[in-house]
């Protein structure tokens, strides 16, 4: 069959038909006789020039698809929703104070310029953070400025972990972030969520339809997401919204006059607009002058709680308790639910394991309250809220310490750990797992002079014998606790 294209669609020549078409010529030009398998030089001459068709074609075949917006990715992605009126959602970054501790005067160069270099700080994870203000003369002293992560998406710094000077400035002497961030980035709207979005897009142009007020409200530049619920009965519903009204909630940085605008352009006439404690509100002047107030309600975050227990698979390793928890790449980066978007188990697990292959997830579930009571789902307690995970909210067990050279025995979910130490040496241990504030203290103390710092877990051991240190975490259903056998000698 030809490459034809006609009203039913592109079609192209198969392998088949092309090896076909060229084995016919070829024995036209050398006779019916000649030997032209594959195996043979005049069957490997034919082939190479078909390889180089389907290859023409395959491209030729994808590119027409892409016409089809539900089949194009990237860029071209990009061009076809434009066709809709649309364009794909743009990442936001990440904005977090960092206290800086200055010697002298100093001059700190931030993003509202292009002449010199911006200010520049990373975690200990590499990802950077740009100061967002010029500061001039500032110091000497302790000083608190926002800074900005240098790239686009959700990316949840840890606090205590941004500290190492990207740009050197004489000066500078300390850099930390004690505190979490004040505004989380989100991520640039992924191929799926853009179709999705240039589906519902055709409905933008009805009028007082709550669906074709959604795609208006998810085509604002910096709106992360929608949604609209209607109340169209004569009595208030179960989340509070009033009859024949309608409750809206948006997320992202979408502006307020445009959220506002595309409310009053869509809703019903007459449409009342439920307005909660801490709704948001903008005030749009009519044509004859007079004011209309919109209300809706933007999305806010809701601490989850996460308990579970791990146990070791090989039963030779340890859970990696501290890639769980990594910021980017653990549960607070790749965990991440959407507004109203309901959370369970089976998602823990799998991610979990997609983290660390070794560790099992048992006995796990989620709260509002790190005291409160564990359920295998949970759905935030209102629909405009949505629920944020970090390391700190996160509540594996069991505990283990360890240190360099730590000798960890497995058995089950039990995990036990020794260590062997030279009279009057150190060693600082870590904690693995629990919840809130680790105290360090000793079980049993049978070298005499070693000392174990409560806060910080730095030991020093004094003469031959044996210590057992335990760590106590400060979780209010536990307190969860792991030990350490120290033979010193």
């Amino acid at each position: 069959m030809p490459n034809s294209l006609t009203s039913t669609g592109l079609t192209i020549a198969t392998q088949s038909e092309l090896q076909e078409s060229a084995q016919t010529a070829f024995k036209t030009i050398y006779g019916p006789n000649i030997n032209i398998g594959p195996e043979t030089p005049d069957g490997q001459i034919i082939n190479i020039p078909i390889q180089a068709a389907l290859d023409l074609e395959e491209l030729l075949m994808t590119t027409y698809n892409t016409f089809d917006p539900d089949n194009a990715i990237g860029t071209i992605l990009d061009q076809r929703v434009a066709l809709n009126g649309i364009q794909r959602q743009a990442g936001t970054f990440t904005v977090t104070n960092i206290t800086l501790v200055l010697s002298q005067s100093v001059n700190l160069y931030g993003l509202d310029q292009t002449t010199q270099s911006v200010f520049t700080v990373a975690d200990n994870a590499g990802n950077q953070y740009q100061l967002q203000t010029t500061q001039l003369g500032v110091g000497p002293g302790t000083v608190v400025y926002a800074f900005q992560a240098a790239i686009p998406g959700a990316i949840t710094p840890v606090p205590n972990s941004i500290t190492v000077p990207v740009t050197i400035v004489l000066g500078v002497t300390s850099i930390n972030n004690p505190t979490t961030y004040t505004t989380l980035g989100v991520n640039e709207e992924s191929d799926a969520a853009l179709k999705i979005r240039r589906q519902i897009s055709v409905s933008l142009p009805s009028q007082g339809y709550f669906q074709g007020l959604e795609a208006a409200l998810e085509n604002i530049n910096g709106v992360t997401y929608a949604y609209v619920e209607e109340n169209n009965t004569g009595t208030t519903n179960g989340d509070g919204v009033p009859g024949h009204s309608i409750w809206v909630i948006v997320a992202g940085s979408g502006a307020a006059s445009s959220i506002a605008q595309a409310i009053y352009t869509k809703r019903n006439a007459g449409c009342g607009m439920y307005a909660p404690s801490g709704a948001s509100s903008y005030t749009i002047t009519q044509v004859d002058g007079s004011l209309f107030t919109v209300y809706w309600s933007d999305v806010t975050t809701q601490n989850l709680f996460i308990r579970f227990e791990v146990t070791s698979l090989n039963q030779t390793s340890a859970p990696n308790i501290s890639a769980i928890l990594n910021s980017t790449t653990g549960l607070p980066g790749i965990f991440t639910p959407g507004p109203a978007a309901e959370v369970n188990i089976n998602q823990l697990s799998t991610l979990v394991q997609s983290i660390d292959p070794n560790t099992l997830v048992t006995n796990s579930g989620f709260s509002t309250t790190v005291g409160g009571s564990y359920t295998a789902t949970l759905t935030p307690s209102q629909k405009n809220y949505q629920f944020i995970v970090s390391a700190a909210d996160i509540i594996i067990t069991p505990m283990y310490i360890s240190s360099i050279n730590t000798v960890l025995a497995i058995s089950g979910s039990t995990i036990t750990a020794t260590l062997a130490i030279a009279a009057s040496g150190t060693q600082q241990f870590a904690s693995n797992g629990g919840y809130g504030t680790m105290t360090w203290s000793f079980d049993s103390h049978g070298s005499s002079g070693s000392t174990i710092n409560s806060s910080t877990g730095a030991y020093v051991a004094g003469s031959a014998g044996t210590d057992v240190v335990r760590v106590t975490d400060s979780d209010p259903s536990g307190p969860n606790y792991a030990t350490i056998t120290i033979t010193v000698t």
